[in-house]
């Protein structure tokens, strides 16, 4: 075979397995999220845009799926006197999401550990993170409909105390999906 009839081979064999996890709410798509996180009184609301690229990579059945997001989110928080009230976040998180019965479910939870940068810090009345660069962990539980989906979300954004000071911020998000 030569390397025209494989790179045609493997591009057929990759638009069959996205368009077989876009049957199943797992092919490339696009997120909202919307939620804040609290400290003391203090809070931090977030919008996030993000895009899901499914890796065709899955265990157990096609229970276990493997993608990869990306996504810019936009923080606004009390600043400091004279300080800045909106920091922007950008993260790049795999993703393992679990789809009950054996992938068929449209029930799924998910999770992940990735990197995020903050572009201009991080610094408010309550907290101040010692680093731009983070790690940013996600936990959610969601529901697929269609080409649509729900799901709420946990994100931990922190350095994991390789700088200091470390203090983390939780965000709780309420997150809709649509895959392309």
């Amino acid at each position: 075979m030569n390397a025209t009839a494989k790179t045609a081979l493997a591009a057929l064999c990759l638009a069959t397995s996205a368009a077989a996890s876009a049957q199943q709410g797992q092919g490339p798509g696009l997120y909202l999220e919307a939620g804040q996180a609290d400290h003391h009184g203090a809070t931090t609301e977030a919008l996030t845009l993000g895009v899901r690229m499914p890796t065709g990579v899955r265990f157990f059945n096609g229970g276990l799926a493997l993608s990869v997001d990306g996504y810019a989110s936009l923080w606004h928080a009390d600043p400091v006197p004279g300080g800045r009230d909106r920091f922007t976040q950008l993260g790049l998180v795999p993703m393992l999401r679990w789809r009950f019965d054996e992938g068929r479910s449209p029930w799924f939870v998910e999770g992940g550990i990735g990197a995020s940068y903050l572009v201009d810090g991080y610094r408010t009345r309550t907290k101040t993170f010692g680093s731009r660069w983070n790690f940013s962990d996600h936990l959610g539980v969601g529901y697929s409909f269609g080409r649509h989906e729900i799901g709420l979300y946990v994100k931990h954004v922190s350095n994991a105390g390789l700088d200091k000071p470390n203090p983390g911020e939780t965000f709780y998000l309420l997150r809709y999906g649509y895959a392309l």
